[in-house]
């Protein structure tokens, strides 16, 4: 089975073909383990309460740990110094702590009301971190890498936008295939696939169901990381 982009059934994805992708991610990020995305999102959805987040005081050195491992075997700072790209990644964390708290209960569902100021902040924070100086960009353009690929584990509403789920995107949405992106050109994919994924309830109750299955509780799906394996996981047959 393939995706037919014009499919009047189907708009973001064809759920018989996510339910192979989704085994086969698995199996692929299987090989990672611990430093899995479905153990970072198990661990967060314990650490996670009214209270306490995974970037505050008490948890945000954890969250580091663990991205230091992750994000590496995502090759998503793929030349540059790995010494740099820790320390400025510690402090950005930091930097973005309060701006995180006031987005992670917003879904994608919600993409389009969650406070810009905070997701303009992480936008910049994450993004310098693959810069050469380790200073922010005035215009605004970073590595789309960089930005969304600790963010699919920290939120998990943002798609990781990597090469490969680049070409991959259907035209509709209009996704840049440079490497470099501003924040208003992800804002703008965010917005249409947020109002896209709302006109589509069965996508939405299997999504839940799966977070159900996966980490015992759909209070936080990661619709992102979902969209995301999709259409990195280009192949239907295992």
């Amino acid at each position: 089975m393939v995706i037919a982009e014009a499919s009047a059934r189907y708009t973001l994805i064809d759920l018989d073909v996510f339910k192979v992708r989704l085994r086969s991610f698995e199996r692929i990020d299987l090989k990672n383990y611990p430093y899995t995305f479905d153990e970072f999102w198990k661990w967060k959805i314990e650490v996670e309460t009214r209270w306490c987040h995974i970037l505050d005081d008490g948890h945000r050195m954890e969250t580091y740990n663990r991205l230091c491992n992750i994000l590496p075997l995502w090759q998503t700072y793929r030349g540059v110094s790995e010494v740099r790209w820790r320390e400025v990644l510690l402090n950005s964390l930091e930097n973005m702590s309060e701006a995180y708290n006031q987005i992670r209960k917003y879904s994608l569902l919600e993409f389009s009301k969650v406070p810009e100021d905070a997701l303009r902040l992480i936008w910049h924070e994450l993004g310098r971190v693959k810069e050469k100086d380790g200073k922010r960009n005035d215009f605004g353009y970073y590595s789309i890498v960089a930005i969304c690929k600790p963010l699919i584990f920290l939120w998990g509403q943002t798609v990781a936008f990597d090469s490969r789920v680049r070409a991959h995107f259907p035209r509709k949405y209009n996704v840049p295939k440079r490497n470099r992106w501003s924040f208003e050109d992800w804002k703008e994919v965010m917005e249409k696939i947020e109002n896209d994924l709302k006109r589509e309830p069965r996508v939405i109750k299997f999504f839940k169901e799966v977070s159900r299955e996966k980490y015992g509780t759909d209070l936080y799906v990661p619709y992102g990381q979902f969209l995301d394996l999709y259409y990195w996981v280009w192949f239907d047959k295992v």
